[in-house]
């Protein structure tokens, strides 16, 4: 059974890739960008995949940095059925910071219920944070100490996107293979 959100209530998704290769050498942001997934992070995406379909924690757009290891992490992770997500895989989101995240949401027309977002720290992490809020969750504290590779934040939004408010109720969860 999918896990979705109900009324008007949204969730949003925020995944930091997997772990990658090693930068050294890398050549500056074109090596970056094109650093592929260790072993551990295969076996990590696959496990989160896994995790996910088990929680039914199935986004219905997945919004992905056109980095290597960000597009390796999402195949990685294995098929979603029932029905599969929409993909947009872009530019824009490589190395995007907390406001440019937030500018990729609004932006999505007719918004669904469920939004991934694949990206990089310390982007992804500053968003993380700023959802969080002064939240005193064990996740939220957590949180506060880092966002580790293949590690997925799960924050239920109330209302619109443009807002990005999250649920006083349900404090953000962190999911991991």
């Amino acid at each position: 059974m999918t896990e979705r959100p109900s009324g008007a209530v949204r969730r949003l998704l925020l995944l930091r890739h997997a772990k990658a290769l090693d930068g050294a050498g890398a050549g500056g942001a074109a090596g970056d960008h094109a650093r592929d997934l260790s072993e551990r992070g295969l076996r990590d995406a696959g496990g989160l995949g896994r995790t996910l379909r088990q929680l039914g924690l199935l986004p219905d757009l997945v919004l992905v940095s056109s980095a290597l290891r960000t597009r390796r992490t999402w195949e990685g992770m294995g098929p979603f059925e029932d029905p599969p997500p929409a993909l947009v895989i872009t530019d824009r989101l490589y190395l995007a910071t907390p406001r440019e995240l937030r500018d990729a949401l609004c932006e999505i027309p007719d918004p669904p219920g469920s939004v991934m977002l694949l990206g990089h720290n310390p982007g992804l992490h500053e968003l993380a944070l700023q959802l969080a809020g002064a939240e005193r969750s064990a996740a939220s504290v957590e949180l506060r100490a880092g966002l580790p590779t293949c590690t997925l934040v799960v924050v239920e939004i109330e209302g619109d996107w443009r807002r990005l408010q999250p649920s006083a109720s349900v404090p953000p969860r962190l999911v991991r293979p």
